[in-house]
């Protein structure tokens, strides 16, 4: 008894631990925005997406009681909080600003800007980032007349983005770009490859899930069988939900996901491991999972805009298998090499599975909670 004793206080402890440091209403990673600019005759209008979580420092919730409304009402009122955009070197005064939350945790501004038609060079001062996590990313891109005008990566340190503006905004007479307040560093290009592996690499719900998969592979054949499940199915929804063909609601999603968790480790432990009707459950929840990954495309703007997307998808859904592959690889190597130890399947197999289900309703009653 002595001996078992030690070992579910060893779980219980890693429990303890694992909830304090993990995320409590959602496992993805924190620190990623979108700016994206869409440019029409007359007009630039600037689409901000920010979520909430990296909102604290700048609006504490205590400060804040209707959390999501009263930001949005603060930040409606004072855009020029937000962005400086100056067009030719002159700034630039906002006509219109409009707030709204497209899904739990996302809020959304939409300001308009005057452009004239001798505009040749627009210049956004992206100034809130300062105020945001540090190592915040803001995915910046401005699109016109159905193209991309250019992309770049905005930080506290280098928070300006600028781009040539189209023949069709201009005149024949555009006067030569007056200097900006500011300077702008060689701009740095989205990697969305790198935001897919960071996706998946601090996506803890998504890596419990896999690992409560593995745990109970006896073989390198049944896991790459499992994981192929897995994958196709979440770039299913993936593609389907980024191209904004299939939506639900993070609310919804989100839950699921921590579900997905306590079924397959209570699965582990009662279950039989039939491998049909694993294959069937984790492709089942691969398509939930798919789902959620999307989410990670809509904070930075790219699930509302047409434009570009198929390219940033395949680069983001190779960075999220990339980084699946791997993390698997060691994962596998490592339970694979327990497995060859006495009393792994008999003790520490239902053991691991038990924590995994419990942290995964720890995440499920805070998401529903939440939410």
């Amino acid at each position: 008894m002595k001996p078992m004793a030690r070992t579910w206080r060893t779980c219980l402890l890693a429990i303890a631990l694992l909830a304090l440091t993990t995320p409590m209403a959602t496992a993805h990673p924190q620190g990623f925005s979108g700016l994206r600019g869409m440019i029409s005759p007359g007009q630039a209008q600037a689409v901000l997406t920010l979520h909430t979580r990296d909102l604290s420092a700048w609006f504490p919730p205590a400060k804040y009681p209707d959390y999501v409304a009263d930001v949005s009402r603060y930040l409606n009122a004072h855009p020029d909080d937000l962005l400086d955009v100056r067009i030719d070197g002159v700034l630039a005064a906002p006509t219109k600003t409009h707030t709204s939350s497209p899904e739990t945790g996302l809020i959304e501004i939409d300001i308009d800007y005057p452009l004239p038609k001798s505009a040749a060079r627009m210049e956004v001062w992206s100034k809130h980032l300062v105020m945001l996590p540090r190592g915040h990313q803001q995915l910046f891109f401005v699109e016109a007349a159905g193209k991309t005008l250019g992309e770049q990566t905005l930080t506290s340190e280098e928070d300006v983005g600028a781009v040539d503006l189209p023949a069709t905004v201009q005149s024949s007479t555009a006067p030569a770009t007056a200097p900006s307040t500011r300077s702008s560093a060689s701009p740095r290009r989205i990697s969305f490859f790198a935001l897919g592996v960071e996706h998946i690499v601090t996506g803890y719900d998504h890596l419990l899930f896999l690992a409560a998969l593995l745990l109970v592979c006896t073989s390198l054949r049944e896991a790459a069988a499992v994981i192929t499940f897995f994958t196709v199915a979440h770039s299913i929804t993936l593609s389907l939900a980024a191209l904004d063909i299939v939506r639900l609601p993070a609310r919804l999603v989100e839950p699921a996901i921590a579900a997905s968790i306590v079924y397959v480790g209570l699965e582990n432990v009662f279950g039989r491991h039939r491998f049909v009707w694993r294959a069937g459950i984790t492709f089942a929840f691969g398509l939930v999972h798919g789902l959620g990954f999307a989410s990670a495309l809509r904070e930075v703007g790219l699930g509302s805009s047409p434009v570009g997307i198929v390219m940033p998808l395949m680069k983001f859904a190779l960075g999220l298998e990339t980084g699946q592959l791997c993390i698997a690889a060691v994962l596998l190597r490592v339970l694979l090499t327990l497995r060859k130890r006495p009393g792994f399947e008999r003790k520490w197999v239902p053991a691991f599975s038990i924590i995994i289900s419990l942290l995964g309703g720890y995440w499920l009653v805070a998401r529903v909670m939440s939410g």
